[in-house]
């Protein structure tokens, strides 16, 4: 049976070291590549590999989108995100960025030798402690793209009645939402949101 050719993606060579020798112990598994940022990433894809397992942290990028980046390039590869990040508002994201697993760095080797042949034998993957977390999660805490968009625009410096202007809304209607924001983001002031919106990975 053909081994499943990996690509490692992570920053620190410790680590990645560490996650290759025990891959290479593996009778189905291989690494064939490995990358220590976003950029070595993109410019050292081999042909021939099958999935990336990706550390979403990279110095020099946002390893989410990796996979739109080299989309086109390899429309078959799959990828097995493997981060410190568990937020139930990061893995939609992630998923939507085109990501098929996602393994918190917490988790036993075992289990991502079982996270990576999942992903190659179903194309979907998430650890089960992830799982129930979205299972649970209620539909109406996910931020809307217009929230998002806002969040971004506010991260960057922006007044409120600029951002206002930008996205087409009053500004007692931009207050409103960031007042929706907080809510579902679960703090008490925009500054806060920000700060939650950039620890789960949802600014750009």
């Amino acid at each position: 049976m053909p081994k499943i050719k990996i690509m490692l993606v992570e920053d620190h060579q410790i680590v990645r070291e560490g996650l290759k020798r025990l891959i290479e112990l593996e009778a189905n598994m291989t690494v064939v590549a490995e990358a220590g940022t976003y950029r070595e990433a993109v410019e050292n894809l081999p042909a021939d590999i099958n999935l990336v397992l990706l550390d979403i942290g990279l110095p020099d990028g946002d390893g989410l989108q990796l996979p739109r980046e080299i989309g086109a390039r390899r429309p078959g590869l799959k990828y097995l995100a493997l981060t410190i990040y568990d937020d139930p508002l990061f893995v939609r994201k992630a998923m939507k960025h085109g990501v098929h697993g996602f393994i918190p760095k917490y988790a036993s080797f075992g289990e991502i030798k079982s996270a990576i042949n999942i992903v190659m034998k179903t194309g979907r993957y998430l650890y089960p402690g992830l799982s129930s977390k979205l299972f649970f999660m209620n539909r109406d805490t996910e931020l809307t793209e217009m929230e998002l968009q806002i969040l971004q625009l506010l991260a960057t410096g922006e007044n409120q009645k600029s951002v206002a202007n930008r996205v087409h809304i009053s500004l007692s209607t931009l207050r409103r939402r960031i007042q929706g924001i907080c809510a579902k983001l679960g703090v008490k002031t925009i500054e806060e949101a920000l700060a939650s919106a950039a620890k789960k990975g949802l600014l750009k």
